[in-house]
């Protein structure tokens, strides 16, 4: 983990979570909001924060994949879900106060951007407006994680396997016209979890899914060789 000095740049298309939270902000109130945040980067397979530790910072994920899970009482762990650069985290456990739900670990070198609990609060009272948008990207969230538990417990496990591999999924830099997407940096063990079925069911599904031409497996890579196509197996298996 290392932090910096250097203020963190939300200008681009990859934070549209954190272009909702400062939408209509003039230049002064982002500056506010700027100067109370610190960058900071971390290593593959650190730790961004664990399950039961206090909620004192809000965390805006600049660059990088990070891994959500929870560990039950068993001890048995579930990988929630996995963000992308402009993800907030601990959005909703820093507004109530509360215990952190989830652990977040960085799965290839991430860089963040950190505001305290104290500085965020202080934030929502100098700007109604950044109040405003924070309490309206609080419904958003609320509203997503719903659209996408739903489906999600009505689907097969292959749909979901489908589904799961397309979010995780991003562009080859070797496709230039960025139609070829791969999974990388993900266990059989991990995608298990998040779908909830066995390890050895992923294998073989794998395998199926690379017998139909849906997907190509490489060392360490999963590659979606056609976007429509899987889309299409998705939609075929929903309705079937």
């Amino acid at each position: 983990m290392t932090l910096h000095t250097e203020m963190p740049d939300f200008g681009s298309a990859h934070s549209p979570k954190w272009r909702i939270a400062t939408e209509g902000l003039d230049a002064a109130a982002r500056q506010m909001l700027l100067d109370r945040m610190r960058s900071i980067s971390y290593d593959a397979r650190d730790a961004l924060f664990d399950q039961g530790e206090p909620s004192d910072t809000l965390v805006l994920l600049t660059d990088g994949r990070v891994r959500l899970s929870q560990t039950l009482d068993n001890g048995e762990e579930f990988t929630f879900c996995i963000t992308t650069p402009g993800t907030l985290l601990g959005l909703a456990a820093l507004v109530t106060g509360q215990p952190r739900i989830l652990s977040a670990t960085a799965i290839e070198p991430v860089t963040a951007a950190l505001m305290t609990r104290t500085d965020f609060l202080h934030c929502l009272t100098a700007l109604p407006r950044f109040h405003w948008n924070v309490t309206r990207l609080l419904a958003m969230l609320s509203v997503e994680s719903i659209e996408r538990s739903g489906p999600m417990a009505l689907d097969s496990a292959a749909v979901r396997l489908g589904t799961t591999l397309k979010s995780l999924a991003r562009p080859e830099d070797s496709d230039p016209d960025g139609r070829r997407l791969a999974v990388a940096g993900l266990s059989q063990g991990e995608l298990a979890r998040m779908i909830g079925v066995s390890r050895s069911w992923v294998a073989i599904a794998l395998a199926q899914f690379e017998r139909d031409g849906l997907i190509a497996r490489q060392r360490g890579r999963i590659v979606i060789v056609s976007l429509p196509r899987l889309d299409g197996f998705i939609t075929a298996a929903r309705n079937a």
